[in-house]
């Protein structure tokens, strides 16, 4: 069935406009105005609508085809195959998200993360302890020296993850850390800038070091989420704060 627009859908140039068409369709789809079976408007009819180029709808619908929620048939147009259809999980760069969008990332970073390392506190071996304890040290090292730690910081959590035991959590953290890598570098910047902050930072993975080293999963869980949710908080977050409530300068994620 032909599928009708609303008038208010526009594009924004701050980011590629082929990117925004994209998400919007993804968006709308996943809400169910554009159900499984829906039919979309001729490749003309959505550049007019939209104001944008042909090509720039073709390369939108590619990535959706891609995807696996739109489907092309010859004779048949472009058809909508829903959620269903997905081939692969997808977050945009951190410098892409609007606030509504990273607050969604850090809910899910704090739930996943906080089960991580209740699971790491249950499983992780000497070796992995020592590799955790120098990600630690590394990070040290950079709040007494004023310096980025940024990769030791993401080190730490992703060796969080590995120790899990669970290789597809592990990898699932692997993808969300390397499209937060930017959050986090401005963040710890946004830190060293503010008196006293980065060593308490420090102190909550210490915190969730400690937990892990001493097998205390529920204590390794509280820490993991508290770390998260004062994070959220400093980057001006509110649900990926959870229960927590105020607001602190930016600081390191």
């Amino acid at each position: 069935m032909p599928v009708r627009l609303s008038d208010n859908s526009k594009l924004r140039p701050a980011r590629r406009f082929p990117d925004q068409l994209a998400a919007l369709l993804s968006r709308r789809i996943a809400s169910g105005a554009l159900p499984p079976g829906t039919k979309l408007p001729s490749e003309a009819a959505l550049a007019a609508r939209f104001r944008v180029s042909r090509s720039v709808v073709r390369e939108a619908l590619s990535q959706l085809k891609y995807e696996g929620l739109l489907v092309s048939r010859q004779g048949l147009g472009v058809t909508v195959v829903g959620e269903a259809g997905r081939r692969s999980f997808r977050v945009g760069e951190s410098e892409r998200l609007n606030p509504e969008e990273l607050n969604d990332v850090y809910e899910m970073r704090a739930i996943l993360e906080a089960e991580a390392a209740a699971l790491a506190a249950l499983r992780r071996t000497p070796s992995q302890l020592e590799r955790l304890s120098a990600c630690l040290a590394r990070m040290a090292d950079a709040v007494a020296q004023d310096a980025d730690g940024t990769e030791d910081d993401l080190a730490f959590h992703r060796a969080v993850a590995a120790m899990s035991g669970n290789r597809v959590l592990h990898s699932l953290m692997d993808f969300l850390h390397a499209r937060l890598r930017q959050v986090i570098r401005t963040a710890r910047s946004h830190s060293r800038r503010t008196s006293g902050l980065p060593p308490l930072v420090q102190q909550e993975h210490e915190m969730i070091f400690a937990a892990i080293a001493a097998g205390d999963a529920e204590g390794a869980r509280r820490s993991c989420l508290s770390h998260l949710q004062n994070a959220a908080r400093r980057l001006g977050l509110s649900r990926g704060a959870g229960r927590s409530s105020g607001k602190e300068p930016p600081a390191h994620a």
